[in-house]
């Protein structure tokens, strides 16, 4: 039986995440920002913590109300990936409708309007703002079941642009006192429909005042900005990754175990090298680390060498072909980059350690600025999954060229060796950034797909979307537990999870009201997340 640790913020209260948020200067430094004024987005691969990160700030902005007078409203777009419409601007009227009445709510719960308040009341038909909320309710919940029906949803209007919401947030703002309302927008946006990506950007861009910020947790690699959307000028970006070469990474990583499962501490101590073999080849992502620490059940060194073996040969891989067998325009330069990393970098890798004397301590490539399209489509691919992630770009290399440096998930390289522990010790002594290994513009690594068209890459959602609906839960990122447990319900198929209830987790033997929650954050943000790939 594996240790049951939860690495999903979805299934933490409040309360959980206040106790395990292990703070780094990083990472205070990007709560800081997303308690500012400015519009930021905050990018990272699955896992590293984005939605950690805006829940603490929107607890530390909830404490401090009173005196700051600052309004969080959080608002998760997880959903987008079930949305079912013929008509593009449905999914605009779908994020209007759900921001305006995720403000509302959070405005009436601090007691800043009340029944019949003028406030809000413009942005209704009928001038009553009472009978906003719930229209707006009705609005969001037809588009999200959407999935459920053959036929498209037509008729979908929320009535509502952005330049009202600004409006009547400055009204509020200026009626109650408040200082400014701060949106945290999660999972900004389906990470392949473009267009709805684009959509977002341009929404957030308008949605800027004086009394409105926004902040918007993104993917890296596969996140389209639009061309009315500059980052550079309308937000500030900030790259969550931890940094494994900082001093207190290790420890820190050590800590958040041990805060959610205070009975490893002893057995971590006992075999430190081996969980610091575990944190280290997780490369900075927390659910990566908890994931593997729980497969390593009992803790010990054999065990750990074993799911460091299977994990990173093999899970992490299986992983990001299935964005192959999920969106097939995108198979060709997935399939590629998986080949061009297990079958060319990292045997290039492991030749050059065979001496023991010699150990190539190499994390980093580094990639042509003027490389094939298709070659870049696919290490953003790679970025999204974690396998990869882009650590600076306008770089300059040997004989003067530029271009853009990734980092390896060093489970990539450890995982491979037959001692994976003793290897990760060796290489994480000496690792260091400015050792690169360098593929120029015209690699013969390219040739497979280098003149691959990538501008036809996007197929019809819909149908792909019923397959995934199909599947076996086994194909979600859940724990043993919760996926047996759906199983005895007969929640066997992602669409039959998704429709479930938490009444019907109930149903199962020793499930009372609080891990029936559990089940169902954990089990809803699994599936959304699958669907959204």
């Amino acid at each position: 039986m594996s240790n049951e640790l939860n690495f999903r913020t979805e299934d933490l209260t409040p309360e959980e995440i206040d106790r395990y948020f292990i703070e780094t200067p990083a990472d205070r430094a990007t709560i800081d920002a997303i308690k500012t004024k400015k519009t930021v987005v905050i990018q990272g691969a699955r896992g590293v913590g984005k939605s950690f990160l805006l829940h603490v700030a929107k607890k530390e902005l909830d404490e401090s109300f009173e005196s700051e007078k600052v309004l969080a409203v959080y608002v998760t777009l997880n959903k987008a990936s079930l949305l079912k419409t013929s008509d593009s601007d449905k999914f605009k009227h779908w994020m209007l409708a759900k921001i305006c009445n995720r403000v509302m709510r959070a405005a009436r719960k601090k007691g800043l309007i009340r029944a019949r308040s003028t406030v809000f009341s413009s942005l209704a038909p009928d001038k009553d703002d009472d009978a906003l909320e719930p229209r707006l309710e009705q609005l969001e919940e037809r588009l999200e079941e959407s999935w459920r029906s053959v036929e498209p949803v037509k008729d979908f209007d929320s009535s509502l642009d952005p330049e009202s919401i600004t409006d009547a947030i400055e009204d509020l703002c200026q009626d109650t006192g408040l200082r400014r309302v701060v949106l945290l927008v999660d999972e900004a946006a389906h990470v392949f429909i473009p267009n709805q990506q684009r959509q977002f950007f341009t929404l957030m861009r308008d949605l800027r005042t004086p009394y409105l910020s926004v902040k918007a947790a993104v993917y890296p690699g596969v996140t389209y900005f639009g061309d009315s959307f500059q980052m550079r000028h309308d937000a500030e970006l900030i790259d969550v990754n931890r940094d494994i070469l900082e001093p207190g990474y290790l420890s820190s990583m050590r800590e958040m175990v041990v805060r959610q499962d205070p009975s490893l501490e002893s057995v971590i101590t006992k075999y430190g090298e081996a969980f610091d073999a575990l944190a280290f080849s997780a490369s900075g992502n927390p659910r990566i680390l908890l994931k593997t620490v729980s497969s390593a059940s009992p803790f010990n060194n054999n065990n750990v060498q074993k799911v460091m073996r299977e994990y990173y040969r093999d899970k992490i891989w299986s992983e990001h072909s299935e964005l192959g067998n999920r969106y097939a325009g995108h198979r060709k330069v997935i399939d590629w980059g998986r080949e061009f990393i297990t079958g060319v970098v990292l045997p290039y890798l492991d030749e050059k350690s065979k001496d023991k004397e010699s150990l190539d301590t190499r994390i980093f490539l580094w990639i042509h600025r003027d490389a094939p399209a298709a070659v870049k489509e696919a290490l953003r691919l790679l970025c999204y999954s974690g396998i990869l992630h882009e650590e600076g770009s306008g770089l300059v290399a040997t004989r003067g060229h530029i271009g853009t440096r990734y980092m390896l998930n060093i489970g990539t390289r450890t995982g491979r060796q037959r001692n994976p522990v003793a290897f990760c010790t060796e290489l994480r002594r000496s690792v260091s950034i400015k050792l690169m290994v360098e593929y120029g513009a015209n690699n013969r690594s390219y040739a497979e797909i280098e003149k691959l068209n990538i501008d036809q890459l996007e197929d019809g959602f819909n149908e792909l979307l019923n397959q995934q609906l199909r599947k076996s839960v086994d194909a979600l990122d859940l724990t043993f537990f919760l996926r047996n447990k759906l199983k005895e319900l007969n929640f066997d198929t992602v669409e039959k999870a998704l429709a479930a209830s938490e009444e019907d987790f109930m149903r199962a033997k020793g499930i009372g009201p609080v891990r029936s929650r559990h089940m169902m954050n954990a089990a809803t943000a699994a599936v959304l997340e699958y669907l959204s790939g």
